[in-house]
């Protein structure tokens, strides 16, 4: 087998199914249909909803549940929202748990002494995870986690 197929062999096993693709949305669909609707939601969900109301721009695609669940995004057409969300998510439980400690240090630092309002710092740092995961996926492995932190602790440093 040739390298290239051989890449794209192991590209496609790292990646998600169609059906696990669907049920990862259907969780996103639900949190935010429920808390349209002003219906109790679990501790998940009220994140999920918070990260969604913090991304208007997202929210049309909220609107048509079959589209919703199976659209396919293409690097070109820029970051895939539920991605984007995903990544979101990850980087606020991240803060909440304080692990990897850095995360939420460099978060503090980025709206005390740069004075940088809070989404627009996690912006900062969900592009670092957002390149660690893609780079991870695209070489097949485990994500470098060292690499993150030190990238993370350099928003400290500009």
């Amino acid at each position: 087998m040739s390298a290239s197929n051989k890449q794209t062999v192991e590209e496609k096993r790292s990646q998600p199914n169609r059906e696990q693709l669907r049920a990862h949305r259907q969780i996103f669909w639900d949190a935010w249909q429920r808390a349209r609707d002003n219906l109790p939601l679990d501790a998940m969900q009220v994140r999920i909803a918070r990260v969604i109301e913090m991304h208007p721009e997202h929210h049309h695609f909220f609107d048509d549940m079959e589209s919703f669940l199976d659209r396919d995004f293409h690097v070109d057409d820029g970051m895939n929202p539920y991605l984007h969300l995903s990544l979101h998510l990850a980087l606020e439980e991240q803060v909440a748990t304080r692990q990897p400690p850095e995360v939420a240090q460099a978060l503090e630092h980025l709206m005390t002494i740069k004075g940088i309002d809070r989404h627009t710092a996690l912006h900062h740092i969900l592009e670092i995870l957002a390149e660690t995961v893609y780079f991870s996926q695209r070489q097949g492995k485990e994500p470098d986690v060292m690499l993150y932190l030190a990238r993370v602790k350099e928003l400290m440093q500009k």
